[in-house]
């Protein structure tokens, strides 16, 4: 998303000093966060949050 003002990356704790901080949430439907990723490996965040929210059985 375009946060060009930092307005909501201030909200949510991810505004950095120059560019802001990477991170992932979950939301869910009633906007709840229902998961907050800091530490993030981009070869391998798409498939770990797709592991969390479609739990292999």
């Amino acid at each position: 998303m375009s946060d060009s003002k930092k307005e909501v990356a201030k909200q949510y704790g991810a505004a950095g000093m120059a560019w802001p901080k990477r991170m992932t949430f979950i939301i869910d439907k009633n906007g709840k966060i229902e998961k907050i990723y800091n530490k993030l490996n981009v070869n391998t965040h798409a498939e770990q949050i797709l592991d969390d929210l479609f739990p292999k059985k």
